[in-house]
């Protein structure tokens, strides 16, 4: 998959190309492993590429868009790649810039979360909601991008749901590396009006995999940033939600290199 801007008439656009799927072998032992341990939220979606992406895509944000979540326009398309509009810059490089000013950075955190958790109300579910794929415009309006996977084909909606603040949590953890609890204390206020289901599923996770806590701290640094954003999940919700290791690596470049070596 590439991503190039473009100026269309005056305004921003984004060309998406969607490259023939090469993920399958490395995403196989992350399914396996998962559904050895009953860890539903944490399966990874089939990474089709090429058409199929695309048009996994263009249906899931006409579906956000009709729940009246701020996704991208589809300006244009052709076999294997979208015209998309332009909404915002990334939150990523939203926190950069606001990087040492502790009330930009939680007035960021609060918008986002706000955002997700009104979309779940609405019914609607992400898949990688990180920094990285959550806009804010220049009024402050926050919305969503990339959609070539869809969670809901391989589980439900709450466990789609639980699996986006995972992944959230995972996101943000590494901005508040000094104030855990900040991130911790935001997450629990939007948590708590979630629908008990997704709960449910994100404590049978940390239940399953409690036991690899130990481990994680011992196997360097970006494992130690993965346990770290656990325990602010856990500090907001109790979960004790220690499978976000299990997402070091793929959750970055696709590769399983950490998990593989945990379980072989």
């Amino acid at each position: 998959m590439s991503v190039q801007p473009m100026d269309l008439a005056g305004r921003t656009a984004w060309i998406k190309r969607y490259a023939l799927g090469r993920r399958r072998l490395s995403l196989g032992p992350l399914d396996l492993v998962t559904r050895k341990l009953g860890l539903a939220p944490l399966r990874p979606p089939p990474h089709h590429g090429g058409s199929r992406a695309k048009e996994t895509e263009r249906r899931r944000i006409a579906e956000l868009r009709a729940l009246g979540v701020r996704v991208p326009e589809v300006l244009g398309e052709n076999d294997d790649t979208l015209l998309l509009g332009d909404i915002g810059d990334s939150l990523a490089s939203r926190l950069r810039a606001a990087a040492g000013d502790a009330r930009a950075l939680d007035a960021l955190t609060r918008t986002a979360t706000a955002a997700i958790a009104d979309a779940h109300r609405r019914g609607a579910y992400f898949g990688q909601p990180v920094p990285r794929n959550i806009t804010v415009d220049a009024h402050g309006a926050v919305g969503f991008i990339d959609f070539e996977e869809d969670p809901l084909e391989v589980m439900t909606l709450a466990q789609a749901q639980a699996r986006d603040w995972l992944l959230f949590a995972f996101g943000m953890a590494r901005h508040y590396d000094a104030r855990p609890e900040a991130l911790a204390d935001m997450l629990g206020e939007v948590m708590r009006i979630e629908p008990r289901p997704v709960g449910r599923h994100a404590r049978r996770v940390g239940r399953r995999l409690h036991g690899l806590a130990r481990i994680v701290r011992r196997l360097g640094r970006s494992a130690r940033a993965f346990a770290h954003a656990v325990f602010v999940i856990r500090g907001a919700t109790t979960w004790m939600v220690l499978a976000l290791i299990l997402l070091l690596d793929w959750s970055g470049d696709g590769e399983l290199d950490l998990l593989l070596g945990i379980f072989s």
